[in-house]
């Protein structure tokens, strides 16, 4: 006899009638996402912290699995817009292609639409942002991309492929790298974040003969941040047996998406030549409206 898989959970679009309670959580949630409304999607966590900020809510990981399971009946019954949280995981690899020589010279168009300069061109240094929650990802770009600056989820650099091919981006450098890294303030994240900056830079020396081409630093969460802003600590897991750390934890969830992205801003900007920057995106507008002066001649 083959069994059967019976679940109780919502499947597809449903609708739901949440309890008296559990609306105004919903509301406390629509006024979160309101709030940082510039910095949407928002993770899970990024929203379960704020909500434990600002509303009260429960800091246990229970309510945060009852949060989870609010979000995801709210978003099915049409509550929540789908595209205002992101999660983590899903990643997708697209073969491209072109609907015939009419869509590539459209596409060739908006490309030259939305040319832009190496903003990085010509500084001293390369930047890199690592980011431990691929989730913070998209926040973090929003902010780096108008500066040149790559954002690469950093969750899998306990990985040696994930490291080496890191090693194998810096090598091929002319100038050096600098790595501003997101991460949780707690033992794990830590230790990964140490191991990873040893192993890349021994590798770098190993491999390629190149030495103090890359530096690291972490830009949140910080123990100075966390004083600052007032974050609440959390003890470590008891089954972290990572090092002998001192003090609570704190994960980069923690900082709103307005002073997350103001410490990345900051942080990036420390690294850079505004001067020469502006002088580079002062070159742009003209050299778009040359490339599409001249994709405008081509027939479709």
């Amino acid at each position: 006899m083959i069994g059967t898989y019976t679940s109780t959970r919502a499947r597809g679009l449903a609708p739901w009638r949440p309890q008296k309670k559990t609306c105004v959580i919903l509301e406390q949630i629509r006024a979160v996402l309101a709030e940082y409304q510039d910095h949407l999607p928002l993770t899970c966590r990024q929203i379960f912290y704020r909500l434990v900020g600002a509303h009260g809510y429960a800091k246990k990981e229970n309510a945060y699995e009852r949060l989870l399971g609010y979000l995801n009946r709210a978003r099915r019954a049409g509550m929540i817009p789908f595209d205002h949280i992101r999660d983590d995981g899903a990643t997708a690899s697209l073969p491209g292609g072109f609907d015939g020589k009419p869509d590539f010279w459209n596409t060739v168009h908006n490309a030259a639409d939305h040319y832009h300069r190496d903003r990085l061109a010509g500084q001293s240094v390369e930047l890199e942002i690592w980011v431990e929650a691929a989730g913070m990802a998209p926040q973090i770009a929003r902010v780096a991309h108008p500066y040149g600056v790559p954002v690469y989820s950093s969750g899998g650099f306990d990985s040696l492929s994930t490291r080496w091919d890191a090693v194998q981006r810096i090598a091929n450098r002319a100038r050096p790298t600098f790595v501003l890294h997101v991460g949780d303030h707690d033992p794990s994240g830590v230790a990964i974040f140490d191991s990873t900056e040893a192993d890349v830079s021994k590798l770098l020396a190993d491999a390629t003969d190149k030495s103090g081409v890359v530096w690291f630093a972490r830009v949140a969460v910080t123990p100075e941040q966390i004083e600052r802003y007032g974050l609440l600590e959390a003890p470590p897991k008891g089954t972290d047996r990572r090092g002998q750390w001192k003090g609570g934890t704190v994960q980069a969830e923690a900082l709103s998406p307005a002073a997350l992205a103001e410490e990345v801003e900051q942080a990036i900007r420390a690294h850079l030549d505004l001067d020469l920057l502006e002088r580079i995106k002062a070159t742009e507008p003209t050299e778009r409206l040359e490339l599409l002066a001249e994709i405008g001649e081509r027939p479709l």
